[in-house]
């Protein structure tokens, strides 16, 4: 029982400490139909902040993408999400490291046709506390 809570405070070291160390990233959406930047590389546990600087856009993640996505002035499912020309900001958390791929459904497609971009997610994945409240055996 000893060495459990060891662990969870341990756990939870590792957590809070991975969390006060979040950045926040901001893709703009162009009304030149472009994303800025259109790459981007972050750390598990970021967010990407999305934000429409004019124009009929959203984004939305390829189906391979590590941390599934698709928003404007809300994140969801369609209609959800779906283009808008207002100015608006979606923030997205990407707590495992992989590749996740987007583009604006009205002017781009999977796989980074046209308006389109990709973030990089690199490093181990976060470890929650929560991952640790039933650990095996226990």
């Amino acid at each position: 029982m000893r060495r459990y809570a060891l662990l969870m405070t341990g756990a939870f070291a590792l957590a809070t400490t991975v969390t006060a160390f979040a950045a926040d990233h901001t893709v703009t959406a162009r009304p030149n139909m472009t994303f800025d930047p259109p790459s981007l590389t972050i750390a598990p546990g970021d967010t990407v902040t999305f934000v429409n600087a004019g124009g009929f856009h959203n984004v939305e993640s390829d189906p391979d993408a590590v941390t599934p996505f698709h928003c404007s002035t809300a994140c969801g499912a369609s209609p959800i999400g779906d283009p808008s020309s207002a100015i608006w900001q979606a923030t997205v958390t990407f707590p495992d490291a992989g590749t996740a791929r987007y583009f604006c459904s009205q002017h781009g497609g999977p796989g980074g046709v046209g308006m389109a971009g990709i973030i990089i997610v690199e490093g181990s994945d976060v470890i929650f506390a929560s991952d640790f409240e039933n650990p095996p055996g226990a």
